[in-house]
């Protein structure tokens, strides 16, 4: 066999044993991965791992998905991709307990027929197709969770999402929750007010019935049904004795409480509009607290002030007549990072989390309570008058006022250690004795929140546009905390990994950093020049008006050349100042683009050129190795 029948058969080979192992390899390995992320993004949760041993019966798993369509929309087929493979990693790790089916429900087909009626969304798309990208999950007794089109927007909670539809098809059974709302939730909105276009429950409530059974507890009954395994408490208002009394004995007996009480409570006062005896309805409204309850439970939230905190600070427009005008809302806070506990399981790796108006809880002396925090503002922070915000906002004037008080302010806090009564000499009047319990047998498990707002829909949910279809997706966790705190309090930890998880909003730090230095050098400037152009422009009226004959000394008369000179160098001192408040943003602006550009040039322009270069330096050491080696055979 000569030397070139050898190179042919020898490539032949190669090519085989290449496709085999290529071939061995999909098929062995297509659930193996390497997750290089920092917070081990595409790695199947411990949380997830239990939840799939402990599955009771086998579960269906049908994903409907329009693959060829797809391969038109590269975004939609990178991430149907990422959901596939997420789906199998759950079939491979369930011993055999879920089965796994991928179907293509091509147009005018029984699969396209079979996904309308098991509830997937069908978008339309350029064409005049209809795209498919949804998931069914069933068990032994037919009981249905049903995604109805994967969001991409949605993609840090798809974990969650798919091991919550198992945790829901193997315990039907859910913990119930009973509500106790000074809030218009609508929670009671029956699906026919809903359909006829009455009011619709707040996200949050959907949130909730999705994991749990929750109920709305007649207060005017005054006693907590024996059902309820937690107790959900939402700006408390007029709460007579006799439930005061039956919450009292409640988490006495063991029973568990999630309270949200809010100093001023935005959702309440826009709700009373038109009037000043609205208004004045309205500013009732809006404080509302559990004093008699918490003060008990270790803790008080007053109502007289609400927190300022520069660092976490919303950016609004205060621009008017259409001028856009750009600052931070100090009572408005985005709660993220070292804001939250990382130690907690209700708080670890969550969020951000929007605020609003939120109180301070104190933790009162001499009570033997256990007060852990889980939501905190930083040092940048301060107690403002809750008459500041009563009448609308006005960031300008909290700007103003504001002075950090160096100290970190608790906004949420777990309570726990055992209590006493708050009724220390029994059941109120009218009410029979059935057993009055004077303290806790166990330590408590009650989790306070010093605000309300946190649960509406403005400040966590926003509808978005998805090739043609309005989808509700989150935009802060505020949902992932309330869902965290109930599963905490029932008793289940599992579904708490992955909800806060899988968060693909990566923010440029440093640049925030940049900019919140910069804003408070900005801030400090405007301070000096307002105080300089008040003292600037009483000096200039006074010598304006001794100009015009009207000082008190009676020495009226024309500006003297001195007088002329003092306003001349005020004038250019405000001028000066001016020009140096302008120089501190253009630096800031400055500072920020170059940063940007450096970290464009490392991210698009860098790796190029890295792997440019190592192709270089192979070409030339593969030339001089070639070179070598016809020198040798000279």
């Amino acid at each position: 066999m000569n030397r070139s029948t050898t190179a042919i058969l020898a490539l032949v080979l190669a090519a085989i044993l290449f496709l085999s192992v290529n071939i061995f390899s999909a098929n062995i390995f297509r659930s193996a991965r390497l997750d290089l992320t920092e917070n081990g993004l595409y790695t199947l949760s411990a949380g997830s791992k239990r939840i799939l041993a402990e599955v009771p019966e086998p579960v269906r798993l049908r994903f409907y998905f329009s693959e060829k369509l797809a391969n038109q929309l590269p975004n939609v087929k990178s991430y149907g991709l990422r959901v596939r493979e997420l789906l199998e990693e759950y079939a491979n790790r369930s011993n055999g307990k879920v089965r796994l089916e991928i179907i293509d429900p091509e147009p005018f087909t029984d699969a396209e027929d079979e996904a309308v009626r098991l509830g997937m969304q069908a978008v339309p798309i350029g064409t005049g197709e209809s795209l498919y990208f949804g998931l069914v999950a069933t068990n032994t007794i037919d009981d249905r969770q049903v995604v109805p089109f994967f969001s991409r927007e949605k993609e840090a909670f798809l974990e969650y999402d798919l091991t919550r539809m198992l945790y829901n098809l193997s315990d039907p059974k859910k913990p119930v929750v009973g509500l106790i709302s000074g809030l218009q939730m609508n929670a009671d909105a029956s699906p026919m007010m809903r359909m006829n276009g009455g009011a619709q429950p707040w996200g949050i409530v959907g949130a909730i019935r999705d994991v749990f059974d929750l109920r709305t507890v007649d207060t005017a009954q005054g006693i907590i049904p024996k059902d309820v395994d937690i107790l959900m408490i939402t700006h408390p208002l007029g709460l007579s004795e006799q439930i005061l009394y039956a919450i009292d004995q409640f988490v006495l007996a063991g029973g568990r409480a999630l309270v949200f009480v809010d100093p001023f409570s935005e959702v309440t006062a826009r709700g009373q509009q038109g009037g000043q005896r609205n208004q004045q309805r309205a500013i009732e409204l809006a404080s509302s607290d559990l004093e008699t309850l918490l003060n008990a439970w270790g803790v008080s939230v007053p109502t007289d002030h609400v927190i300022a905190d520069f660092e976490t600070s919303q950016q609004v427009n205060a621009g008017q007549a259409g001028a856009q005008r750009i600052v931070r809302y100090l009572v408005w806070l985005q709660m993220d990072g070292a804001n939250l506990n990382p130690d907690d399981v209700i708080t670890a790796d969550l969020g951000p989390m929007m605020i609003a108006n939120a109180g301070t809880i104190l933790t009162l002396p001499d009570t033997g309570v256990e007060v852990t925090p889980l939501i905190s503002t930083g040092l940048q922070a301060m107690r403002l008058e809750t008459n500041m915000v009563r009448f609308g906002p006005a960031p300008d004037r909290l700007l103003e006022m504001f002075k950090p008080d160096g100290k970190s302010h608790v906004l949420a806090a777990r309570l726990g250690g055992k209590i006493k009564s708050a009724f220390p000499d029994g059941p109120p009047k009218g009410r029979k004795d059935t057993g009055h319990l004077k303290e806790s047998a166990k330590d408590i498990g009650v989790i306070v929140v010093s605000d309300s707002d946190l649960l509406h829909d403005q400040f966590w949910l926003r509808q978005r546009n998805m090739m043609g279809q309005n989808m509700v997706v989150p935009i802060a966790a505020n949902g992932d905390f309330v869902i965290n705190a109930l599963d905490n309090l029932s008793g289940s930890s599992d579904l708490i990994g992955l909800r806060s998880r899988g968060k693909s909003n990566r923010p440029f730090v440093l640049v925030q950093a940049m900019r919140l230095a910069a804003e408070q050098e900005f801030l400090a400037e405007e301070r000096k020049l307002k105080d300089s152009l008040e003292k600037s422009t009483a000096r200039i009226a006074e010598l304006e008006s001794r100009a015009q004959g009207g000082s008190s000394d009676g020495s009226g008369g024309l500006l003297t050349p001195e007088q002329r000179a003092e306003i001349k160098s005020a004038r250019s001192q405000v001028l000066q100042t001016r020009k140096q408040l302008r120089d501190v943003q253009h630096n800031l602006n400055r500072n920020i683009d170059g940063l940007e550009a450096r970290l464009k040039f490392a991210n698009v322009g860098l790796m190029p050129l890295a792997v440019a270069v190592v192709a270089a330096i192979l070409a030339v050491m593969g030339i001089r190795r070639r070179r070598r080696a016809a020198a040798a055979r000279r």
